[in-house]
């Protein structure tokens, strides 16, 4: 039985640059949480590899030390699709934890004010 996510997602796209032995590609995140990163890439690491991804925030960036969890590739008319990555981030830096709060209270619905009655 597949174990249900622990964490939820957010949604948050944002240029990143993913590291993988000696090779280095571009992609976009697609969703974090606190311990892990969707990401959208052409490199194709295989499961369980150690990747370090840079995630380009305001002027600076944010470095994480990963591993690629899941991965889903394109095939036939989409095999040019970016690749889609899961990563498990095991010790995710402060200012990391820091963004996915900020998103996370983005992300959260605003109540309606509330109609008062003209006197």
């Amino acid at each position: 039985m597949i174990k249900k996510r622990e964490e939820k997602r957010v949604p948050f796209r944002k240029l990143i640059i993913c590291k993988c032995g000696d090779e280095m590609h571009p992609g976009f995140t697609q969703d974090v949480s606190q311990h892990g990163i969707g990401i959208q890439t052409n490199q194709r690491p295989e499961i369980k590899r150690r990747v370090r991804i840079a995630l380009a925030v305001a002027s600076d960036s944010i470095f994480l030390d990963g591993e690629v969890r899941w991965a889903h590739e394109y095939t036939g008319a989409l095999e040019a699709k970016p690749h889609e990555l899961g990563i498990y981030i095991p010790r995710p830096p402060a200012e990391y934890l820091r963004l996915v709060a900020d998103c996370c209270d983005r992300s959260q619905p605003r109540p309606s004010p509330a109609y008062e009655q003209l006197k």
